[in-house]
């Protein structure tokens, strides 16, 4: 396998980096490792530290190109690898020269499979096989498996993975333990499909009866037992091996239009987000959540001109300074009208990335997006050590779930 190949050729590179990172190792006992060598000449004691893994992580940065790293900040569909200047899954449903292509030339961080790829449990298990196959660094295979009305496998007829249900039926047991027991189900579930990731759970407050966008997809309008449900569905997610996804930051329980439409704005002040949708987002950091996803709503109070998306008031303001976030913050679809309407696909890449976001999902011009932040970071308007910090964030990501392995 070619991502056998890269773990090998990423161990021999970073033999050579860790010997300058560990020069500089704290010194202290439990770090370090005596050996004796035995000769009949001498007895030599000699000490070496032990690499943390996020001294692993970052020689595995240092030795990548920097295509590499601008490619890991994508999670693209099979459509975008197809057609790279196009936004269409186009129903494929396995892996050709196109595919490949796509995958060699912009280096994806990882991609989410749709409704139309696919079509039959071995399909999709061979696809999944196929991509990992054709890529230098392990991928992050994900899927929208929320239960209920969004659910594209266990809402395909040739799949035999089961609907869990909506999560407003969760939550209104009032058992949190429901939600454990979700995650635990979807998990065990998608690994054997071979996906490494679910795009779940909403952790939107439901405090508009009239949202029909989020509706019966979140736990309730009780943001304390939303902050609950939350946490569990993503410690039973992650306990079993699937990267969990929090979404729609900072909130799209509040709202009555569909952000896919066009923007949609939020007049909520700060104060009230703090007690009401913020709660479930702080539960799901408590929970070490591996990724939350922002979405495309306009917060009126900290920035009326930029979708949070691309506000680093927003992103970096909000989610990582004042909710201490540190895992990987990824957008909402780009394909969304709240983007395709108001912005071109090489604005709004570079100004995601500047406001601290990791990653862009679904981009509807692939080859536009990826070309502007390479572009950006070649110039300086990305700094390379905001780049180096993403790719920090999704690779350790990848490294506590299985999916790249650092020796």
């Amino acid at each position: 396998m070619k991502t056998g190949k890269r773990k090998g050729k990423a161990y021999i590179g970073l033999l050579a980096v860790l010997a300058t990172l560990c020069s500089g190792c704290n010194q202290k006992e439990d770090q370090r490792v005596s050996y004796l060598p035995h000769t009949e000449m001498n007895i030599v004691p000699v000490e070496y530290a032990i690499p943390s893994q996020e001294q692993l992580i970052e020689a595995y940065v240092e030795q990548m190109t920097l295509e590499e790293k601008v490619g890991q900040l994508f999670y693209v569909t099979l459509g975008n690898l197809a057609q790279p200047e196009g936004a269409a899954s186009n129903g494929i449903v396995a892996v050709d020269d196109d595919e490949t292509a796509g995958i060699c030339q912009y280096h994806p961080g990882g991609i989410i499979l749709m409704g139309s790829n696919i079509e039959t449990d071995e399909q999709v298990q061979e696809l999944i096989s196929a991509l990992q196959d054709n890529t230098s660094v392990p991928l992050f295979i994900g899927v929208d498996e929320e239960g209920g009305m969004v659910s594209r496998l266990g809402s395909s007829a040739g799949i035999s993975m089961s609907n869990v249900g909506s999560m407003q039926a969760i939550g209104a047991t009032g058992d949190a333990s429901n939600a454990y027991t979700i995650g635990e189900t979807l998990a065990n579930n998608l690994q054997d499909y071979g996906f490494n990731m679910d795009f779940a759970p909403v952790a939107d407050v439901l405090t508009n009866p009239y949202n029909y966008e989020i509706g019966s997809r979140s736990f309730g309008s009780d943001a304390s037992l939303v902050a609950d449900m939350v946490s569990q569905e993503i410690t039973g997610l992650q306990n079993n091996g699937i990267s969990a996804v929090a979404k729609h930051f900072p909130g799209h329980g509040g709202v009555i239009g569909n952000s896919h439409n066009n923007l949609q704005y939020v007049e909520t002040s700060v104060g009230e987000l703090r007690q009401q949708e913020f709660l479930a987002f702080q539960a799901a950091i408590e929970a070490d959540v591996d990724f939350i996803l922002v979405s495309h709503l306009v917060l009126t109070d900290i920035e009326p001109e930029y979708p949070s998306t691309l506000s680093e008031p927003v992103v970096t303001g909000l989610l990582r300074e004042e909710l201490g976030y540190e895992g990987v913050i990824i957008t909402d679809s780009f394909q969304m009208g709240s983007i395709t309407e108001n912005y071109s696909q090489e604005a709004a890449a570079v100004l995601a990335i500047q406001a601290g976001c990791d990653m862009i999902l679904m981009p509807s011009d692939y080859s536009a997006c990826y070309q502007s932040v390479l572009e950006a970071v070649q110039d300086g308007r990305i700094t390379q050590e905001q780049l180096d910090e993403s790719c920090m964030r999704i690779l350790k990501a990848k490294v506590e779930r299985g999916i790249l392995t650092l020796e």
